[in-house]
């Protein structure tokens, strides 16, 4: 018994001086080739995600489709309700089977779904085939986010994070440029040739299973740990080979080793707080960016129509706005870099929501030159709090529970983008399409006061993650 306590103790010292390797080392060719391939998943998974935008004009549009104006919610709907799914299920297998193998089959999963709702236009096929896409987008994004808080050197976390935000930039502008190009001059069955992008996945899954490795955090607290120092020491020598000297190595003090199952998790009321919190806040976010982004291209439809231009003409211009809105979004990487560089993550979020929410504003009670500078705006903070609780959340969560942890709270936040189809109909329409009439103004407005609200709540209650190994902010949980 005494031996076996001995060689427990030894694992545990061993693993908590690994971590601290890991966070003391520079920034070597692995590191970019993990983030670039990040970033690259992290398109594909906004572009899915993106792909509603056009969809909320076109589905009604596309008669072979069968879906009315007022049902496009249902089908917007029902891909974040698979993402709820997907949050909640693929953090408890990236918890137990690791962040690798969860990584490549979610990703081939969501791929063969969006060559499905290419194949199968038909309002309750594209209900199956979204909701399908959702689970394994979701879990994917899980699993990235997490890769992002285990990979890196605490340090240099926050501007991996900032890089990956590439990803959104990139992806905006080229959904957008597609969508002007092919949608407005072609049949109203073209967004089909969108969705059938949606499976480029299925081309990275061999790069990721070459390259990107298993997360040395995850190979530790499953005692695995002769693999991670595998992990740890090849690092060091890329570094060593490099010219780039090793800092010194700094033990977090007081390392939880508990293993948090689902009961665990549950009994911990220090940690049921941060994720009641969190959950909250990226509820109101995803609520409140889905309720207007998701719209925001088919609500400037109407107004040009409401102004005398024909269909074509408006179609154009509404898609040509979209274009320009997404490419001024190049300035979220700038912009979310010196941000979550210099401030606290909680910070950053309650900046990028407030002056979002005013952006929001301008699009909910201004004429169209309003409209398209607003949403210009809001598009740029949206990403800036997006990239924001993307770092947060998985630094907030304990190693062993992160998968799980993490998918909570994207499963509640999901839950807050699921329903803004729904919502979105009940505010827009009058009875008997919808519930209240408000139009745009009221919609949009109900948008923007999720943000505000919802940020307000992190800040005031959330932990301070900048510039701490997550090893510190775990401990500071567990003794609070």
């Amino acid at each position: 018994m005494s031996d076996s306590l001995a060689s427990m103790q030894s694992d545990t010292g061993r693993g908590r001086e690994i971590l601290a390797r890991m966070d003391r080392l520079p920034v070597v060719r692995s590191h970019i080739v993990w983030i670039v391939l990040i970033a690259f998943n992290m398109m594909i998974e906004y572009y899915d995600n993106g792909l509603n935008i056009p969809l909320a004009t076109e589905l009604p549009r596309d008669p072979q489709t069968g879906v009315a104006p007022e049902a496009v919610g249902n089908v917007l709907s029902i891909f974040y309700a698979g993402m709820i799914v997907g949050a909640i299920v693929g953090g408890r297998l990236a918890d137990r089977y690791g962040r690798r193998p969860v990584l490549i089959w979610g990703t081939v999963l969501y791929s063969c779904m969006s060559l499905m709702t290419a194949a199968l236009p038909y309002y309750e096929y594209l209900l199956v085939s979204r909701f399908v896409t959702g689970i394994g987008v979701q879990a994917v994004t899980s699993v990235l986010v997490t890769y992002m808080a285990e990979l890196f050197p605490a340090a240099k976390r926050g501007r991996f994070v900032a890089v990956s935000t590439f990803s959104f930039t990139v992806t905006s502008p080229i959904l957008a440029a597609l969508s002007v190009f092919i949608l407005p001059d072609n049949e109203p069955g073209a967004w089909r040739i969108l969705a059938l992008i949606g499976a480029v996945g299925l081309v990275i899954v061999p790069a990721v299973r070459m390259l990107m490795p298993e997360s040395p955090r995850w190979l530790i607290a499953n005692g695995r740990t002769d693999e991670a120092e595998r992990i740890v020491e090849r690092l060091e020598v890329e570094a060593v080979a490099g010219g780039k000297p090793l800092g010194p190595v700094e033990v977090a003090d007081d390392m939880p080793e508990a293993d948090l199952t689902v009961r665990g998790l549950l009994s911990d009321r220090g940690l049921l707080k941060i994720v009641a919190v969190v959950g909250f806040g990226w509820f109101g976010a995803t609520l409140g960016l889905y309720l207007h982004h998701n719209f925001i291209v088919t609500v400037l439809y109407g107004m040009h129509l409401a102004e005398g231009a024909d269909k074509a003409a408006a179609l154009h211009s509404s898609y040509v706005s979209y274009l320009v809105w997404s490419s001024v979004y190049v300035v979220t990487p700038v912009l979310t870099y010196i941000l979550i560089s210099r401030f606290e993550r909680k910070i950053v979020i309650l900046l990028g929501s407030l002056t979002g929410a005013v952006a929001i504003l301008a699009t909910a009670f201004g004429g169209i030159s309003l409209y398209n500078v607003g949403a210009a705006v809001g598009f740029i903070l949206s990403g800036v709090v997006f990239s924001a609780y993307y770092a947060y959340i998985p630094e907030v969560v304990p190693t062993r529970a992160r998968g799980l942890g993490s998918g909570i709270i994207f499963g509640i936040g999901r839950t807050g983008a699921m329903v803004t189809g729904i919502l979105y109909t009940a505010l827009y329409y009058p009875s008997p399409k919808g519930v209240f009439g408000w139009g745009r103004e009221g919609a949009f407005t109900v948008a923007a006061a999720t943000y505000i609200v919802s940020a307000l709540v992190v800040v005031a209650f959330g932990p301070k993650t900048s510039n701490r190994s997550l090893e510190e902010v775990e401990a500071e949980q567990v003794r609070g």
